[in-house]
C-alpha cells in the first residue's frame, strides 16, 4: 500500500467516492481518481470545496485522517476513524489507569527525543548543536525543570541565525504559517497511528487540556516536529517563504514528510515511525516494554525535500495543452506507463525499482486549465498499511 497526502486548496473541487476510489471533479468533469486505501491524510483548504457524508464515511472507514484548514491554510479541525483496532476498548481502559510515575518517565523520554532531534537539525544546518544535547541529557522525570522550554528558546534563535522569532500558532507570518501547515499534516499522521493502535487520542501523557481531544497525538508528535523544522529553515534560508502559503511551499513540506528516515538503523517512512511509536506505547501500558520506540536524529537521515528518494520514485509529468480534453487525455495516457529504473539505495549498491508516472501540477497555456489541476499534488511512499492493523491477541 501507498501512503498519500492530498491537499485541496487551489480549486473548488467536488469530492465523492465511487468503487472504493476518491473521485475529484471540477466543473462537472472528473480530473483525478485515488484508491481509498492509498489515502493517508486529506487536507481541505479551499472555501468552496464540497464533499458528501458518503465521502467522509468512505475516507474514515479506509483509515484516512481528514484535516480542515482555515482561510490561511492553517489546520483548524481533524477527523479520525473512530475504530482502528480490535482491542480499542481494552487499551482505552488501560490508558485511563496509567500511573503518574509511568507518565512522567514516558514524558522524559519524549522530551529527550525531541531535543535530540532539534540538536540534529542545528548540527545539520548550522554546524553545532547549540548546547541542546547537554540539555537533553539533563532532562528529569516529567521534565520538572522545563528543559523543553529552555531548549526551545535556544533552538529557535540559532535555527534562524539569531533573528527574533516567536512561535505563533495562528500563523501570523510566513515562517509560522509554514510551520503550522507542516505540523498540522504531521499531527494527522500521528493521530491516525494512535487510533490504528487501539489507543484513545484524548488520553494524553503530558497534555491535559480539557478542550483537547487529541492530547496523546500532541504528546507523540513532539519528537517528529524537527522533520518540519528542517524543511522550513531551508526554505527560509533560501528566501522562498512569502505571505500566503503557495502550492510550491506546501508541496515541498509534504515531500519532506513523505521522505525516508533512519529509525533505529532502519530506513522507514514517517507512517512507519509513527506506528512504531504508538504500538510501543501500547506495549508499555500492558507491561511488555519499558521504553517507547521513538525516532533517533530523524532529520539527519531525511531525504532532501526537493528530491525525495523513495523506493517508488516520483516523476514530474509536466504537459502543455491548449484544451482541457488534450491535457487530461495526455495525463491518463502517461499514468498508464511505467519503466524500470536504477535507484541508489546505499553508497555501494543499486536497486532496480519500478518508476511510476504520476500526475502533478504543470504549466498550461490556458490559465483556466492550470487551475483545474493546480494543487492536486500527491506524495507517495511505500507503506505497509496492514501493519497498522496487526492482530495481537496477547494484548
Amino acid at each position: 500500500m501507498q501512503g498519500r497526502i492530498l491537499d485541496f486548496s487551489q480549486a473548488p473541487v467536488k469530492l465523492r467516492v465511487r468503487y472504493r476510489q476518491l473521485i475529484v471533479s471540477l466543473d462537472g468533469r472528473d480530473v483525478d481518481a485515488v484508491p481509498l486505501d492509498d489515502v493517508a491524510v486529506v487536507l481541505l483548504s479551499h472555501p468552496h470545496l464540497s464533499l458528501s457524508l458518503a465521502t467522509l464515511q468512505g475516507l474514515t472507514a479506509a483509515g484516512a485522517s481528514i484535516v480542515v484548514c482555515d482561510a490561511k491554510s492553517s489546520p483548524c479541525g481533524l477527523c479520525l476513524p473512530l475504530v482502528g483496532h480490535h482491542l480499542s476498548a481494552r487499551r482505552t481502559r488501560l490508558q485511563a489507569s496509567v500511573s503518574r510515575p509511568l507518565q512522567k518517565r514516558l514524558w522524559r523520554q519524549i522530551v529527550r527525543s525531541k531535543i535530540e532531534g532539534q540538536a540534529s537539525v542545528l548540527e545539520t544546518l548550522r554546524g553545532d548543536d547549540g548546547g541542546l544535547r547537554a540539555l537533553s541529557a539533563a532532562t528529569l522525570s516529567g521534565d520538572s525543570d522545563n528543559r523543553e522550554g529552555v531548549a526551545a528558546k535556544k533552538y529557535w534563535s540559532q535555527l534562524f541565525n539569531g533573528e527574533r522569532f516567536k512561535r505563533d500558532y495562528n500563523g501570523g507570518d510566513p515562517t509560522n504559517a509554514a510551520l503550522n501547515y507542516g505540523y498540522g499534516a504531521l499531527r494527522a499522521i500521528v493521530a491516525r497511528a494512535v487510533v490504528a493502535s487501539g489507543l484513545c487520542p484524548a488520553f494524553g501523557i503530558f497534555h491535559r487540556n480539557k478542550y483537547d481531544a487529541f492530547a496523546l497525538a500532541d504528546d507523540l508528535i513532539e519528537p517528529f516536529r524537527p522533520v518540519v523544522d528542517v524543511c522550513v529553515a531551508r526554505l527560509r534560508d533560501e528566501k522562498r517563504l512569502s505571505d500566503g502559503l503557495s502550492t510550491e511551499i506546501k508541496s515541498t513540506l509534504i515531500r519532506q514528510l513523505t521522505g525516508r528516515y533512519r529509525v533505529e538503523g532502519f530506513q522507514e517512512t514517517i507512517f512507519e515511525a509513527a506506528s512504531k511509536a504508538t504500538e510501543s506505547l501500547a506495549r508499555v501500558y500492558v507491561g511488555k516494554d519499558k521504553r517507547l520506540t521513538l525516532p533517533d536524529a530523524l532529520p539527519l537521515a531525511a531525504t532532501n525535500a526537493e528530491a525525495p528518494r523513495l523506493k517508488t520514485e516520483n516523476v514530474a509529468l509536466v504537459e502543455k495543452a491548449s484544451t482541457q480534453k488534450g491535457l487530461l487525455s495526455d495525463v491518463e495516457e502517461q499514468n498508464s506507463r511505467c519503466e524500470q529504473v536504477a535507484v541508489p539505495v546505499n553508497n555501494d549498491e543499486t536497486e532496480v525499482v519500478e518508476k511510476e508516472w504520476v500526475e502533478v501540477v504543470g504549466e498550461a497555456d490556458d490559465e483556466e486549465l492550470d487551475l483545474r489541476l493546480d494543487g492536486f499534488f500527491n506524495a507517495y511512499v511505500d507503506w505497509d498499511y496492514e501493519s497498522d492493523f496487526r492482530l495481537d491477541d496477547d494484548y
